[in-house]
């Protein structure tokens, strides 16, 4: 059985390069695709938090205040 990705444990966690005050979560998939999801800075849609702003690479658009048990319900059915 695959290891089921969860969020913020399978992810890197950093500052993010851009968004002063922002941290960052990566995750890079088999397909060498990432997921990034950020929070806590002006701009982003979550406060880093309670809420998040994620981005799956092989999708067309970020998803915007997302809580953490809808990012892990997300990547329960990828």
């Amino acid at each position: 059985m695959e290891n089921q990705i969860t969020f913020p444990e399978s992810f890197k966690s950093e500052s993010h390069e851009v968004v002063p005050g922002a941290t960052q979560w990566i995750y890079t998939k088999p397909n060498q695709s990432k997921i990034s999801i950020v929070g806590g800075g002006y701009g982003l849609c979550g406060d880093g938090i309670n809420t998040f702003e994620m981005w799956d690479f092989d999708e067309d658009e970020p998803r915007g205040y997302q809580t953490k048990e809808e990012i892990n319900e997300y990547l329960k059915s990828i």
